[in-house]
């Protein structure tokens, strides 16, 4: 009979909603203040709902503000520049915010002309409200997490993935931390916290989780 453990994995599953800021830009300069301008949710909106909104595909300009400067602006390199900017680089929003802020300011300064949009192409500033639910399922063995990880939705798995990521034990997954200290299984927890999220889609990673877990059944 597999062993189990005193403290259980809890899942926990999350909702955003998307919510207008009022602000709002018609080319780069303006992009680069509201950027200066937002707080912590607003980047985080923009650098991540298009994971859960594209969780079957990998984008080819993975946030927003890379997407509007290639394919509004025109900006093809400076777009490629920021979707180079790896997240797992960053422990905080603000870190983000601050890398981003200076590649704009570092292009803009280069007194390069750059397009000016219509009203009906701008960058709509939005942010996220998020609401963090319990899912009511508990694992207390590899097993019953396995069986569960099987059945939760991407939306649980983005938010013990994702949003762990940016709270302390900095850059560590939620998964990976339980399986090391209470099923005392470290190679595994290496394997899952040595996943690249941003360079797969949700169902993929979700799947490879489930994969390296049936291994070690």
């Amino acid at each position: 009979m597999e062993a189990t453990v005193k403290y259980p994995f809890k899942f926990y599953t999350r909702l955003t909603l998307p919510q207008l800021t009022g602000i709002y830009a018609l080319n780069l300069k303006e992009l680069l203040d509201g950027i200066k301008k937002a707080d912590s949710s607003i980047i985080y909106y923009h650098t991540h709902h298009y994971l859960i909104q594209h969780h079957y595909v990998i984008p080819d300009a993975p946030n927003d503000f890379a997407h509007w400067v290639i394919y509004t602006l025109g900006e093809k390199l400076l777009g490629e520049e920021i979707t180079s900017m790896d997240m797992f680089n960053y422990n905080t929003m603000d870190n983000y915010k601050q890398e981003l802020v200076k590649r704009l300011t570092a292009f803009i300064s280069k007194d390069l002309k750059t397009r000016r949009v219509e009203m009906n192409e701008r960058f709509n500033f939005m942010k996220a409200i998020t609401f963090v639910m319990s899912t009511g399922k508990e694992a207390y063995s590899l097993r019953e997490f396995h069986d569960i990880l099987k059945n939760i939705t991407i939306f649980s798995v983005y938010y013990h993935f994702f949003e762990s990521h940016f709270r302390p034990i900095f850059g560590l997954d939620d998964f990976s931390i339980w399986i090391k200290n209470e099923l005392q299984l470290p190679d595994l927890a290496a394997k899952i916290a040595n996943l690249d999220p941003y360079s797969v889609t949700i169902d993929k990673l979700k799947e490879q989780i489930i994969n390296y877990t049936e291994r070690y059944l």
